[in-house]
């Protein structure tokens, strides 16, 4: 299935996004690394605490109580804490957050075994969720910038199965833990009366290994709001902000209640399928067991396939008729007569509500700016954690209402029990969000800036010349280094043209003083970035390509990857609308050497001398995107792409350039 895009995609050298790929990838293998320590060893807590609880309520009543209080403590975050951990999330330092909520967890797990009262297990349950309500919305928000987009379904794909994946494992490890502290007893009666603290311990190692793998990653969160420091006294704005942009932004909106209802469906299954499988359908504690493996084992299929649906199927669409053919699936499995059609249908219910969660956070991911992913993966967190605290609670006490009951019709019996019931009634709700979700999107779909139907001219000529362009964030020093090019070049007999964009024809240079002129104030972003494409055009016909076809090397100082940085990344327009714009205006022409001069934009800034110009006058949030766009787009593109260090004395930075470019020559790679 070929598109204009995946065209556009290969002349850039996209590179395929395999597994392989990102599994490789330096800071997402120590992410996966963290995450999937710390999530075996927060299920072997979750087992543990509530083990502990129930030890310490005494008998079997008392017992439940516990296990119920902490339960309760579990939830409240959601509630009290939950609106305001996205706003926090979206002003902080996330990386620091992370280590920060890690290395707290870890201590916390550590001393409950030496409290002995429930009291005081209830509190640090209460704060290790609130401190869980803040570290996922700030993983999840992080992600974009970690790894490439189109890497973003395998890795919400690789952490969820990561992180469900490990709870048979965990509930494993807890039992082998608990022989072991019961066999040291004999040695050490510690460990018989707190047969919960070896499980509680490891836990806590795993919060400080987590800890360990983010310090050692480099992850840079751009400064939100301008760089602004946290103000909680901004926070309960922030929290209505938030929901309004959730209100407003209808595609977010959509696929925010879309994730919360897949969990609210998974909910039902979990709180309904003992009753269901021992009782509806007489088969036993083994049928429940039977019940649970296959959904975990849908779960994980859906998890791990839909990338590959993905590549013939649009992700909006995937993500809704995933929904409805959840709901569908829910209906069919209520009314199976024997566990083994269940079976078969709990795990296409698994297969659809995985699905569900990787599109949807995929979707959210591309589409919600970075100052307001923090807020909205809160928000998300929060209501996920509702949905699903309210199906646990709702559905089996609409079980009990209804009861057993059923009637008979020409001898034929039918069984409409409360389990029935309540499982169809979660299929409606589910049905209702599916419904609701694609909705949201076509409206989205009609207010969304639409892709251009622009066909561009994707051949290039055989042609002698080298085309080399140098970008970078303001005050990186292009000007410099481009001189310092055009001298090695000329060096080596070289016929060397320098250009630069905006400008480098009469047409060109006069766009250039309207674009940078900061007297011509606000322009709209579409208007922006046709004026950058225009001159472009311009200059790839009367100077770009006749240079190329004389055999000359062409150094220009920025071309299309600007305006993917700058229009298509910080001003938001989309970086695929941009880039058809510009191959349609360069007639597919791309250079073959990017040497992007990597500077953190605060110095870069500082660099600048003079009266600042239209862009350099934009806020430091508008120039970390622009820098963290750069490196996403060098990152995705490493066969054309040299990323320098441009924070170094102007010869270090040469001596690296005209080692780039020398490659480029005859005999450069020996």
């Amino acid at each position: 299935m070929s598109s204009i895009s995946e065209e556009v995609a290969a002349l850039r050298g996209t590179k395929p996004a395999t597994l392989k790929d990102l599994l490789t990838h330096r800071v997402f293998s120590r992410l996966l690394a963290a995450m999937s320590v710390s999530s075996l060893g927060d299920w072997v807590g979750f087992v543990a605490v509530a083990a502990l609880v129930a030890r310490l309520g005494g008998d079997a009543r008392s017992a439940s109580f516990a296990v119920a209080g902490v339960m309760v403590a579990r939830m409240l975050p959601s509630v009290l804490f939950g609106p305001f951990a996205g706003p926090i999330v979206d002003r902080v330092d996330r990386k620091r957050l992370m280590m920060g909520s890690d290395v707290a967890r870890g201590l916390m797990y550590a001393s409950m075994p030496f409290l002995g009262h429930l009291g005081a297990i209830y509190v640090l349950s209460f704060f290790i969720e609130c401190l869980s309500l803040l570290w996922t919305p700030a993983r999840d928000a992080t992600l974009p910038n970690i790894v490439p987009r189109r890497q973003l379904a395998n890795a919400n794909s690789v952490g969820m199965m990561t992180t469900y994946g490990t709870l048979p494992l965990g509930g494993f490890i807890f039992a082998l833990l608990a022989g072991l502290s019961t066999a040291l007893g004999g040695r050490v009666p510690y460990f018989s009366e707190s047969p919960e603290s070896l499980a509680l311990w490891l836990d806590s190692a795993t919060f400080f290994f987590s800890a360990l793998m983010l310090s050692r990653m480099p992850l840079r969160t751009p400064p939100a709001h301008g760089g602004e420091r946290l103000d909680l006294s901004k926070v309960g704005r922030d929290v209505v902000e938030g929901f309004r942009f959730l209100k407003e932004h209808s595609l977010a909106g959509s696929m925010t209640l879309g994730i919360v209802v897949a969990f609210s469906g998974v909910g039902a299954v979990v709180s309904l399928g003992p009753v269901f499988a021992q009782v509806t359908l007489t088969a036993g504690a083994s049928g429940w067991g039977i019940l649970v493996t296959t959904f975990g084992i849908g779960m994980l299929i859906g998890l791990a396939g839909v990338n590959a649906v993905a590549k013939v199927v649009d992700r909006e669409r995937i993500f809704y008729l995933a929904m409805i053919g959840a709901a569908a699936t829910l209906f069919v499995l209520a009314g199976m007569p024997n566990i083994s059609l269940a079976a078969v249908f709990a795990t296409l219910l698994g297969i659809l509500v995985g699905t569900t969660w990787v599109t949807g956070y995929v979707l959210l991911q591309e589409t919600v700016a970075d100052e307001f992913r923090g807020r909205t993966f809160g928000a998300l967190t929060v209501m996920s954690r509702l949905g699903l605290f309210l199906s646990l609670t709702v559905f089996p006490v609409l079980a009990g209402v209804v009861g057993s009951w059923g009637f008979n019709v020409g001898g034929q019996h039918f069984d409409l029990s409360g389990t029935r019931i309540a499982l169809w009634a979660a299929g409606v709700a589910v049905a209702a969000g599916g419904l609701y979700t694609r909705l949201g999107m076509q409206r989205h779909r009609v207010n969304r800036p639409q892709p251009l139907g622009l066909v561009p001219k994707l051949k290039r000529a055989p042609a002698e010349g080298l085309f080399i362009v140098f970008e970078g964030v303001e005050g990186a020093g292009k000007g410099t280094q481009i001189e310092h090019a055009k001298e090695f070049l000329e060096s080596q007999g070289r016929k060397v043209q320098v250009t630069r964009e905006p400008g480098g024809t009469h047409a060109g240079e006069r766009l250039r003083d309207l674009l940078l002129d900061r007297e011509t104030g606000a322009i709209e972003p579409v208007t922006e970035a046709l004026l950058f494409a225009a001159a472009r055009a311009q200059l790839v016909s009367t100077v770009i390509r006749p240079a190329l076809e004389a055999g000359n090397v062409v150094v220009c100082d920025r071309y299309v990857d600007s305006s993917l940085a700058y229009q298509g990344a910080a001003r938001g327009l989309g970086e695929h609308d941009v880039l058809t714009l510009n191959v349609w205006a360069t007639h597919g022409l791309f250079p073959d050497l990017v040497i992007l001069l990597h500077l953190e934009p605060e110095r870069g800034l500082e660099r600048t001398s003079g009266d600042a110009d239209r862009f350099e006058s934009e806020n430091l949030n508008f120039h970390a995107k622009v820098a963290d766009a750069y490196l996403r787009i060098a990152d995705e593109h490493p066969e054309r792409f040299i990323v320098v260090d441009a924070d170094r004395s102007e010869a270090e930075v040469q001596r690296d350039v005209k080692a780039a470019i020398a490659k480029l020559l005859p005999g450069g790679e020996e």
